[in-house]
């Protein structure tokens, strides 16, 4: 009974494994698509800022912010600071956009996992919808992911057993 019970749990667990994996590439594509709205926020904020620049500093936008953090006015200086780190942030995100829409598919799962921005991982999550997707790289990474899962549930339950059984002697 008691391996009826551990085939089936494995055989539930190697399902719902699969499933979750098969997610993977869909929600990596939902994420980078939120990170490329980001980017195209960000560049029409900058924008903005280019737009004084060109009209009060010959379009030198590191003119304007060098000039904005010698103002003695805080606000001022305050907007310097805004402006690099709008700068910043569309360095960072057109990095991302790069590496997640035009690499091959392990780097993308790769890059996603190390550079993982997490506010925005949760945001595509609260919208996210579970499919059942069909290609090829959804059912390789529901394979793969799946086995490994199970192989280490059924190797950590031997590793148990073995404890047990050296325990009782």
């Amino acid at each position: 009974m008691f391996n009826f019970i551990q085939h089936t749990f494995d055989r539930i667990l190697f399902a719902v494994n699969f499933i979750l994996a098969m997610q993977l590439p869909g929600f990596i594509q939902q994420y980078s698509q939120r990170i490329a709205g980001h980017l195209d926020e960000a560049k029409y904020q900058l924008n903005n800022y280019q737009v004084i620049a060109d009209q009060h500093y010959q379009g030198d936008l590191l003119l304007m912010v060098n000039r904005y953090q010698m103002n003695s006015d805080p606000g001022i200086r305050s907007s310097a600071d805004l402006i690099m780190n709008l700068i910043d942030r569309i360095s960072t995100l057109t990095e991302q956009v790069e590496h997640l829409l035009n690499s091959d598919y392990f780097y993308k799962i790769f890059f996603f996992i190390k550079e993982i921005d997490l506010s925005i991982a949760k945001a595509t999550l609260v919208d996210y919808q579970l499919t059942v997707p069909l290609h090829l790289n959804a059912i390789v990474t529901g394979l793969v992911f799946a086995i490994a899962a199970s192989l280490i549930a059924h190797f950590t339950a031997n590793l148990f057993r073995t404890r047990t059984k050296t325990l009782k002697l």
